[in-house]
């Protein structure tokens, strides 16, 4: 019954755990129960060998048999039970430090599968933006040049005409001075003989076509 008591003890352990340190730690706990029952068989065999010899010695000194036997069964008795109390709270102390390990061996294993979670999450919409960001970059890109195709045939190709002989050549102009011109034009606030030319081309302009025509026109070379 002790046996069963202590076995259980340890199934309890297994139980209690997961993965590889918890199963590590159950064994052992299993191994130390096993060396514990045994201890309790040995100590039990030694102390009935013992009161068996104190029984004879008794008789030998002519004591009762009765009395004799009635106190070499008491102290096997005796020492079986402290024997199987120290075996199970071995057991116990065994089964309790496997069951925490394989606690700590969960949480650390949950913490890095969170972690690692964390990172492939965040891995994933770092590369998320950045396809976003490139898209936008193309549509911009397709767009500028799209919108640049009314105003080659005065600028020329790669910007590098004066419009109508009289404006200045854009070609290598960044696309910060481009917008700029570009919105003075359409508020009336910017440019000479071009004025009048350029408030109507822009009119229709959107803040996002400035912006796109603007980058367009700083990649002409």
């Amino acid at each position: 019954m002790k046996k069963t008591f202590i076995y259980s003890l340890v199934l309890s352990a297994v139980l209690a755990g997961c993965g590889d340190s918890a199963k590590e730690a159950a064994s052992a706990a299993a191994d130390k129960a096993k060396e514990a029952t045994s201890s309790v068989v040995e100590s039990t065999k030694e102390a009935a060998k013992n009161a068996a010899e104190g029984a004879v010695q008794a008789v030998k000194e002519g004591k009762d048999v009765a009395t004799a036997a009635k106190d070499a069964v008491a102290e096997t008795a005796s020492k079986a039970v402290e024997a199987t109390k120290e075996a199970a709270s071995t057991a116990v102390d065994k089964a309790k430090e496997a069951t925490t390990n394989a606690v700590e061996a969960t949480k650390e294993a949950a913490s890095n599968v969170a972690e690692k979670a964390t990172d492939t999450a965040a891995g994933a919409a770092a590369a998320a933006t950045e396809t976003v960001e490139k898209a936008k970059e193309a549509v911009a890109g397709a767009n500028g040049e799209a919108l640049y195709k009314k105003c080659a045939a005065c600028h020329g190709a790669k910007g590098e005409k004066k419009a109508l002989g009289a404006s200045q050549v854009i070609g290598g102009w960044d696309a910060a001075k481009v917008e700029e011109a570009l919105n003075g034009y359409k508020a009336g606030t910017y440019g000479g003989n071009m004025k009048g030319v350029m408030k109507g081309q822009v009119a229709s302009m959107s803040e996002a076509d400035i912006k796109a025509v603007a980058e367009y026109i700083a990649t002409l070379k």
